[in-house]
Order: structure tokens, then C-alpha cells, then sequence
């Protein structure tokens, strides 16, 4: 019996063909003996969030009902805008035992025990290094705009004196509170939802 894969291409204009991807990953699912029954491509012009994307809410939908082990992609850089994305995209599919080959490594990101290996692991460091890069610079840009409001005495946040209720609070960070339902701790859900340490807190103390 044939494995089912999905092969899952992107490209960034509408101007740019995401043809050569699918015919280039047909090809390797024919020589790996694989069994294409989902072929999903997006066109995504700007940084849009993986949750926007309706390329990977379809994966990800297909992957939860169980219609392919496996996921053919040229590279990993097609999983995400960003190394934190794709990151997270990664772990949620590692959690449902999917494995993705990418075409440019020649390799799945999972060995035949379901587990990682080792030049995946490599990967994974990387996109980490480079997810915790991105966190940083983001954080020095919101300083940075937060003191320049400052200086020119513009309030930024929430308005002065508000507060706000605990079910909109809560309603803002479905995925964390889910997280924190399926046992992850609260350091694991910094990482998986790439929300700060004091939100998730915050969130497991409303519960």
C-alpha cells in the first residue's frame, strides 16, 4: 500500500507559477513510491501569519482528519514568512506524527520511527536562533516607537484607567489555552504560540 503524502507549494506573486513546484515534488512522490491525494498552493504577497494563510489552514485541516502521513515541500522557507512560523508549523505537524520532506535537503524531517533526526534537529536549532533574532529585533522596534510616543507625550496601550475583563482576555489566546488544556507547560507554550512568558501566565491564572 502506497504512503499518502500532500504536496504543498507557495509562491510570493501572483506574477510567479507554482507549477514547476508540483511537478518537481510528483516526480519524487513516483520515484518514493508515494501516493499524492492533496495538492494545496497558495499565492501570498506580504508577511502574512500562517493563521491567515489559506494554504496552510487547509494543511493543517487535511493533516488533523488523517489524509496524508506525509508533506512534499521544495524547502522549508515555504512553510512560513517567518523561522517563528514555520517553527510552529513544524512542531504542530511533529505532534500529529506527520513528517515533511523537503525536496532541497533530500530529506524528512522525521526518520521511519517517527522520530527527529539528527539533521533535522540541526534545523530546528537554526530556525530557533533565527525565530529568537526576529523576537528581539521586534521587541527593540516596539521600544523604540514606544519612547519615541513618549517623548512627543502620545499614550500608548490600553486607555488610562481601563480594564479589561477576564473573557475578553482570555478569548484573545484560544490556541494557549488549549496548549496549556493538552498538559504543555507554560514555557512550551511560549515557544509553540510565540506569545510572551507573563501572557501565558497570565492566561493559566484565569483558568
Amino acid at each position: 500500500m502506497k504512503t499518502p503524502v500532500a504536496i504543498f507549494g507557495r509562491v510570493s506573486l501572483d506574477s510567479m507559477d507554482f507549477q514547476r513546484q508540483i511537478s518537481d515534488l510528483q516526480k519524487v512522490a513516483d520515484r518514493l513510491n508515494y501516493e499524492v491525494v492533496s495538492i494545496i498552493t497558495e499565492k501570498i504577497s506580504g508577511a502574512k501569519n500562517n493563521d491567515e494563510r489559506l494554504g496552510i489552514r487547509q494543511l493543517l485541516l487535511e493533516a488533523r482528519q488523517g489524509k496524508f502521513q506525509k508533506i512534499l515541500c521544495t524547502e522549508v522557507s515555504r512553510l512560513g514568512r517567518s523561522t517563528i512560523q514555520t517553527l510552529r508549523l513544524l512542531e504542530e505537524l511533529h505532534q500529529m506524527g506527520i513528517s515533511v520532506y523537503l525536496q532541497d535537503l533530500n530529506s524528512e524531517t522525521l526518520n521511519e520511527n517517527g522520530e527527529i533526526g539528527f539533521q533535522t534537529e540541526i534545523m530546528l536549532h537554526m530556525l530557533s536562533l533565527f525565530a529568537k533574532n526576529e523576537r528581539r529585533n521586534l521587541i527593540d522596534r516596539i521600544r523604540s516607537g514606544m519612547l519615541q510616543a513618549k517623548k512627543n507625550n502620545i499614550h500608548c496601550g490600553r486607555p488610562i484607567n481601563s480594564k479589561e475583563k477576564k473573557a475578553d482576555f482570555l478569548a484573545k489566546y484560544p490556541k494557549v489555552i488549549d496548549g496549556l488544556g493538552r498538559g504543555f507547560s507554560i514555557r512550551e507554550c511560549v515557544k509553540l504560540y510565540d506569545v510572551s512568558l507573563a501572557t501565558v501566565a497570565k492566561v493559566k491564572g484565569c483558568l
